[in-house]
Formats: structure tokens, C-alpha cells, sequence
């Protein structure tokens, strides 16, 4: 249960306790007050039986005053207490107020009743007076018959005193005996609230409070000399001891996390110290590797540029050995035309005939062997093409590896925070040239396979130019077999002859191909030649901006 509740009840009890304590103490205060009333009442009523006794007592001194001396403000006095003061009359009409009982009453009335004979010795007294006769009026008021009707009204007065003091005694007698009941419960009541408030203050306080506080402050000090083996007692209670061990519990916690995260952060630290140096180490190794990568890019380069200036060579040699064999063809078109026209007169010119189909066989024979020195210088394009393919995907590699190694930078230039910002920027300036090398390099490779593409072209063109020619030189043969039945076989020769002028415009056109495909090789050779001297200059570049890199992050 928690202390709170407890307290509460216990408050609610001692509160009980104290209410009953101040209801007793309010109706003590009330006995007391009765008693009080009580008392006045009495002394009240004690002093109307008084009066009374001493308004009777002031008639009979008055009228007697007078007898004795004819004094009349004696006369005077005695009227005025019976005409204007009347002192009986106001005293019945307070004990009426007062609630006297009716058996009191009626012996001040028994009292009046019996008053009659001393008023009528009084009155015939003073007239006696009044007539001269002061023995007379003496006689009455101080004889015999005067102090026994005195007597006779005095008698009830004095039994009304005697019930009246009895009375008010009694229910002051009964107010104070309540004001002292009341007063013993209040006293009881309150010795019994400062008890279970006693009682309170040493179960919760002691037994609850103070004693789980104490080994929670021996718990505190040790923890405040960071010794985080003590356990924190009390965590199980559902009341505030237990909440308030839950909180040391997780400030106990808090502690461990908090030497936990200071020996973390010098780790950091000592991590941060390996890291500035592992990024020491990754410059020095990115400056050799980016050194070696620009040598060879350099090297790469400066190969690239022979390359592309011998495809150039070769173009223009295979340009000039098409436009030969082109040459040569239209040569052996002439002479095949001849020969055609000349088959005609065959039979008036045979030597002729004989003459230029030889002629023609040296003519087919040079066109072979110009096709087949064609075609290796195709080739030989063709292989530098390849070694240009090589050179390429060698820089694709190095622009890669460029890439790679600036996105690493980059990464430790983000953790160095404020200190990296200068190498990241160089960093990125690095990495977007690699990209640029990249698609230069993609670009020749585009190039370069365009080159290789139209030197396969040129080279089955060659090919064909050679079977071609191999066709010509075997139709020449056939001619010139043909030659020595030429009455038997004219028409075999003429149109043998045919097939040779329509074999010599096939060449004629091959070779036209093939003078194309040398011209575009020549320009793919020129484009080639501009982007590996475009390659030259960005190697240059990108070694001026990774020495300002390099510079950036050493001074870093």
C-alpha cells in the first residue's frame, strides 16, 4: 500500500478523532455555557426572591418610618413601591419570562393572598398617622396581629426562595455535570487523536519512511562514489519509497550509461586519432595510386595519339592503294571492253586478242596482289584499332578507380566534419573530372568500334575484290585457252568476255566501297586522334586538381 494512502487514512482517522475531539469540545463549550445561564438564572432568580423579600420588608420599614416619625417621604416611599415600582408584579411577570414552574407561582400568589390583612393594618396605620394618633398607628404596625400576617406572607416567599434555590442548584448542579462529561470525552478524544497521530508519525514516518530512506541514502552515496555493484533496495514497493527507488534505479542506470558513454567517446577519440591517420595513409596511397594511374594514363595517352596518327597513315595508304586498284580496274575494264570489241574481228586480230588478254592477266595479277597488300594494311588498322580498344578500357578502368577513390575521399571528408569540407570539394572536383574521363573514354571506345566496324568492312570488301580479281585471271585463262580454238569457240569467248566486263565493273565498284570505307577510316582515325590528344589534356587536368586535392587535405 502506498504512503500516501496510509497517510490518508490515518489523516482521515486523526481527523475523525479531531472532529469528535472539537464536537466534544463544542458541546463542552455548550454544558459550560449552560452552567453558565444556569448560574446567572439562578443568581437572577435569587435576586427576584430577594426583591420580593425586600419589597415586602421596604412596606412594612416605610410604613413604620412613618409611624414613628410622620416623616412623609416615608408615605411617599410606600406608595410609589405600591403604585409605581410594584416590585411583586414585575418580579412574577420575569419569573413568567423565565419559565418558573406553576407550584412557585402559586406561592407568591399564596403570598398576595395573605397580604390583605397586614396592607389593611398598614393602611388604617397611616391613617392614624394622618388623624394624629401616632400610638394608635404604632399599636398596629408594631403589634402582635402586624408580625403574624407578616409572618404569614413571608412564610410562602421563604418556601419559594427555598424551591427556587433548590432548583436552579440542581440544573446547575446538572449543566455542570454535563460540562464535565463533555469536557472528560473532549479531553479523551483529543488524548486519543494525539495518539493515533503519534502512532502515524511513528509507523509511517519511522517504520516506512525514515528507515527505507536511510539505506536509500547509503544507496545514493555509493553510487555517488560510482560504485554501480550496489543494488538499490525497495524497488519492488507499489508506494513512493518504491517509486523513489526506481528512480535511483534509473538514475543508477544513468550512471552506467554515462560511464559507458564516456569510455565510448574516448574510444571515439582514440578512433578518431586512427582514422586521421588512416586518412594519412589512404592520401599517401590515393597520391601513388592516382601518380601511377596518371603515368598511365599519360602513357595511355601518348600511345593513343601514335595509334590513332598510324590508322592515319594506314587510311591514307589504304585511301591511295584503293584509288590504284580502282584505277587498275577501270584499266582492266578498258582492256576487257577491247577485248570484247576485238572479239568481234577475232578472226583478223587473234594476236591482238593474244597481246591484251595478256596484258590483261599482268593487269588482274597486280590488282591481286594490291588487294592482298590492301587488305593486310586493312588489317594491320584493324589490330591498332583493337590495341586502341585496349588503351581505352585501360583509362575506363583508371577514370573507375579515379571515381572510387575520390567517393572514399569524400566519405572521410563528410566524418572530418568542419576540417574536410575544403577536401570534399576537391573531392567532388575530382570525381566529376573522372567522370568526364569516363564518357571521353566511352566516346573513343564508341569511335573505336565504329573504326573497327568499317575495317572488317573493308576487309571482306578486299576480299572480295581479290576473289574478283582471282575470277578476271581465270577468266583470262580461259581466253587465252580459248584463243587457240578460236574459230570453234567465238562465241564461248565473247561471252566469256561479257562475264570479264561485267567482272570489271564489280571491281570497279568493290574498290569504289573500298575507297569509302578507307576515307571514313581516316576520319575515325582523325576523331580518335583528337580525343586521345582531348584525353591528354584532361590527364593534365585532373593531375593539377588532385595535387590541389592532395595540398587541400594536407593542410587540412
Amino acid at each position: 500500500m502506498r504512503i500516501s494512502t496510509i497517510t490518508k487514512a490515518s489523516y482521515i482517522a486523526a481527523l475523525s478523532c479531531a472532529a469528535v475531539s472539537v464536537i466534544c469540545v463544542l458541546l463542552t463549550s455548550r454544558a459550560v455555557e449552560a452552567e453558565r445561564q444556569a448560574t446567572a438564572e439562578r443568581a437572577e432568580l435569587r435576586q427576584l426572591s430577594f426583591d420580593l423579600s425586600s419589597a415586602s420588608d421596604l412596606l412594612t420599614n416605610e410604613v413604620r418610618r412613618y409611624t414613628v416619625f410622620g416623616d412623609k417621604r416615608h408615605y411617599d416611599a410606600y406608595w410609589r413601591e405600591v403604585k409605581e415600582t410594584r416590585t411583586r408584579d414585575r418580579v412574577v411577570q420575569r419569573l413568567t419570562e423565565l419559565g418558573t414552574p406553576a407550584a412557585e407561582l402559586a406561592l407568591i400568589e399564596e403570598a398576595k393572598g395573605k397580604s390583605d390583612n397586614l396592607i389593611k393594618l398598614e393602611s388604617d396605620a397611616m391613617k392614624a398617622v394622618s388623624l394624629g394618633d401616632l400610638a394608635r398607628a404604632r399599636e398596629l404596625v408594631f403589634g402582635p396581629d402586624y408580625d403574624r400576617d407578616k409572618v404569614q406572607i413571608m412564610a410562602p416567599i421563604a418556601k419559594f426562595r427555598d424551591m427556587l434555590v433548590q432548583r436552579t442548584q440542581e440544573a446547575v448542579d446538572r449543566a455542570r455535570a454535563r460540562a464535565d462529561l463533555m469536557g472528560l470525552a473532549a479531553m479523551i478524544s483529543i488524548s486519543v487523536t494525539a495518539i493515533i497521530f503519534l502512532a502515524i508519525l511513528y509507523g509511517v514516518l519511522s517504520r516506512r519512511v525514515l528507515v527505507p530512506l536511510a539505506r536509500m541514502g547509503d544507496t545514493l552515496d555509493r553510487l555517488s562514489r560510482d560504485d554501480h555493484a550496489v543494488e538499490v533496495p525497495d524497488r519492488d514497493r507499489i508506494d513512493e519509497i518504491g517509486d523513489m527507488a526506481r528512480a535511483v534505479q534509473v538514475l543508477k542506470e544513468s550512471s552506467i550509461a554515462r560511464h559507458r558513454l564516456e569510455a565510448d567517446q574516448a574510444a571515439a577519440a582514440e578512433a578518431k586519432v586512427q582514422r586521421g591517420r588512416a586518412i594519412e595513409e589512404l592520401v599517401r596511397t590515393f597520391e601513388e595510386t592516382v601518380s601511377r594511374s596518371l603515368r598511365a594514363v599519360d602513357s595511355a595517352s601518348t600511345e593513343l595519339t601514335e595509334t590513332a596518327e598510324t590508322m592515319a597513315a594506314l587510311a591514307e595508304q589504304s585511301h591511295r592503294q584503293a584509288t590504284a586498284s580502282a584505277k587498275a580496274a577501270e584499266s582492266t575494264s578498258a582492256n576487257v571492253q577491247t577485248v570484247a570489241a576485238a572479239s568481234e574481228e577475232m578472226a583478223a586480230s587473234i594476236q591482238e586478242i593474244s597481246r591484251q588478254v595478256t596484258s590483261s592477266n599482268e593487269i588482274a595479277a597486280k590488282a591481286s596482289h594490291q588487294a592482298r597488300e590492301t587488305t593486310g594494311s586493312v588489317r594491320e588498322m584493324a589490330e591498332a584499332a583493337h590495341r586502341i580498344g585496349e588503351v581505352v578500357e585501360l583509362i575506363q578502368t583508371i577514370a573507375s578507380q579515379t571515381s572510387l577513390l575520390a567517393l572514399n575521399a569524400t566519405i572521410e571528408a563528410a566524418r572530418a566534419g568542419e576540417a574536410g569540407k575544403g577536401f570534399a570539394v576537391v573531392a567532388t572536383e575530382v570525381k566529376a573530372l573522372a567522370n568526364q574521363t569516363d564518357r571521353a573514354t566511352k566516346e573513343i571506345g564508341a569511335q573505336i568500334t565504329a573504326v573497327q566496324e568499317a575495317t572488317q568492312g573493308a576487309v571482306r570488301a578486299i576480299e572480295e575484290i581479290g576473289g574478283t580479281i582471282t575470277a578476271v585471271n581465270e577468266i583470262a585463262a580461259a581466253i587465252a585457252a580459248a584463243i587457240e580454238e578460236q574459230n570453234a569457240t567465238t562465241g564461248e569467248i565473247t561471252r566469256s568476255v561479257q562475264q570479264a566486263a561485267q567482272g570489271t565493273g564489280q571491281v570497279s565498284h568493290t574498290i569504289g566501297e573500298v575507297n569509302q570505307a578507307a576515307t571514313q577510316t581516316g576520319d575515325a582515325a582523325g576523331r580518335v586522334l583528337n580525343a586521345s590528344q582531348q584525353l591528354s589534356r584532361q590527364a593534365g587536368a585532373l593531375h593539377r586538381d588532385i595535387e590541389t586535392f592532395l595540398a587541400s587535405i594536407r593542410a587540412a
